[in-house]
């Protein structure tokens, strides 16, 4: 997705339900290249079925995380981020926002907010009560987890947030893509602040505490500038975690180093 195509419709909306991309068709299933899994399906409050996927792990699982997704296409092809935790001992729970792949209804942010309050729960109730999730978002959906854990009522069951490649707030990322453009440039301020920041991750993250909050940022990232995981860092609560990784926006954990990184801070969580 381009930002600046992006922030030129939320302009002309004034409506942050179009940083929504979504896809219908599926590109890829987790039986194509071996991993075990099984369809879920869960109704939301008005009446919409929502589709996921877990994804097994190839042992005994030693931790469960439940990943929230970026704002275009769908788990079909966004399960390429989390597929090779299985080989590690982690459970994967992904579904997918409404209006996106199998799931029904229409992608609208404050139905997306309710609706995943409701999958953290649903997935908590699939654990054994000893047990505790790691709630991950990458992107737009680590963004939104951000706001998501830190007004969870399940909060005494999340071991801890991992947040990759989040944006800070609504306005600051619809200004960035301003600023890039010589044809917005001297009205990126104003234009930036017509888009709704109900639900701006830096606003909340304060609140994430005393969970764990990991940060995981690339300092070469081309979409969410580096700034935005600083900011986020420096407004959170202890305990917290900066982690830079490398590379770009779509293709984090296509490298080895980062998802060592990742698999370093997943062990230290449960580990705790």
């Amino acid at each position: 997705m381009r930002l600046i195509l992006l922030s030129c419709i939320l302009i002309l909306s004034a409506c942050t339900n179009y940083i929504f991309y979504p896809m219908k068709e599926h590109v890829l299933t987790p039986d194509a290249i071996g991993i075990m899994y099984e369809d879920i399906f869960v109704e939301t409050r008005d009446n919409f079925q929502l589709h996921g996927w877990r994804l097994f792990s190839e042992d005994k699982a030693k931790g469960t995380l439940l990943f929230f997704h970026g704002n275009a296409e769908n788990i079909s092809t966004h399960f390429a981020n989390v597929y090779w935790l299985v080989a590690h001992g982690y459970d994967v729970y992904l579904f997918d926002y409404r209006g996106y792949g199998q799931s029904q209804g229409e992608a609208e942010l404050d139905p997306i907010i309710d609706d995943m309050e409701l999958l953290i729960g649903h997935v908590i109730d699939d654990l054994p009560e000893d047990h505790q999730l790691i709630v991950m978002g990458q992107s737009l959906g680590a963004s939104l987890s951000i706001y998501s854990v830190a007004h969870s009522q399940h909060r005494d069951r999340i071991a801890a947030l991992v947040s990759v490649a989040a944006f800070s707030d609504y306005h600051d990322i619809a200004q960035d893509a301003l600023s890039s453009s010589w044809l917005f440039w001297l009205f990126q301020w104003p234009l930036s602040k017509t888009i709704s920041n109900t639900y701006s991750p830096v606003e909340s993250v304060d609140k994430v505490a005393p969970l764990p909050i990991f940060i995981l940022h690339s300092d070469e990232d081309e979409i969410i500038d580096y700034y935005h995981a600083e900011v986020l860092y420096e407004a959170a609560l202890e305990p917290k975690q900066l982690v830079t990784l490398e590379g770009g926006h779509n293709a984090t954990f296509n490298q080895d180093s980062n998802r060592q990184k990742l698999l370093d801070v997943l062990n230290a969580i449960i580990a705790n």
